[in-house]
């Protein structure tokens, strides 16, 4: 029997200006409906689904409004409360943050109540007190100590002015290692390991915070999707997590993937 081969490519945009609907708070879960139905002939064989195209926002905060988004600070006696906006931050970026924040409250700048620093053979943040009069309160459960390395504690009222604190866990900016892309067009996807998520692409991140993924792999993953056969959708589902499946926070961003679908149909059901 002689086939032809077929294709169908579609372009899934999580955006709501793009038609997407049932999209998730955190914008990492949304569905198309389909006007003309994705439909593949029963005789169809060997049919696989690639993704050759994404772009991804890597602005996934790693600070949450209401979870771990205020910094508390004692200084001379008085206690002292800075808000974090949500965001994607690295150390120089959350430094200058709480430290911009202290100023506005009207607290010593020269120098500062304390500066942030690394420590690039363990990756650890190191603290320098620059008065005996400060302390931070870690032990509050919305402060960003997991991000910083710190243990549930009060730090600092040091003896001697310029003493530094190292965290005694390694940093934890890099909440996301690597992205997911997920859908129901195929029932089982790409093995991870043991398990089967419906995983069809597995993005890096290789952009610095607050720019775009261009995804476009030379050799994509060709996902079995025989189940398609003989179907009529009308509906696809998409959603976005992290390497350990969480869905993601897309900080109000959107995300799409080009998916290609390819099969063979009998040359007589042309």
């Amino acid at each position: 029997m002689s086939y032809i081969k077929k294709e169908i490519s579609m372009i899934l945009d999580s955006g709501s200006y793009a038609g997407a609907v049932n999209k998730s708070p955190d914008g990492s879960y949304f569905e198309i409906q389909l006007q003309d139905p994705l439909a593949l002939p029963k005789g169809a064989i060997n049919v696989q689904l690639a993704v050759e195209e994404a772009e991804i926002w890597w602005t996934v905060p790693n600070v949450i409004t209401g979870q771990n988004d205020k910094f508390y600070v004692t200084h001379a006696g008085v206690p002292y409360v800075v808000t974090i906006p949500q965001g994607l931050y690295d150390l120089t970026g959350i430094s200058q943050t709480i430290l911009r924040e202290l100023e506005n409250l009207g607290l010593p700048t020269s120098p500062a109540l304390f500066t942030f620093s690394p420590d690039t053979a363990t990756s650890k943040v190191e603290i320098k007190f620059n008065y005996t009069t400060t302390s931070i309160d870690f032990t509050q459960p919305d402060t960003p100590r997991l991000l910083l390395g710190f243990n549930s504690a009060v730090i600092g009222t040091v003896p001697v002015a310029g003493e530094t604190i190292v965290a005694p866990n390694v940093a934890q900016f890099n909440t996301v290692n690597y992205f997911l892309l997920h859908s129901d067009l195929t029932t089982t996807g790409i093995r991870n390991n043991n398990t089967y998520t419906q995983t069809i692409a597995k993005v890096a991140i290789d952009v610095a915070p607050g720019s775009q993924i261009v995804y476009k792999p030379f050799n994509p993953a060709r996902i079995n999707a025989d189940d398609l056969i003989g179907a009529s959708r009308t509906n696809i589902k998409v959603w976005l997590t992290d390497d350990l499946n969480n869905r993601v926070n897309t900080n109000t961003e959107s995300y799409s993937l080009r998916v290609v679908i390819r099969y063979q149909v009998p040359l007589e059901l042309e």
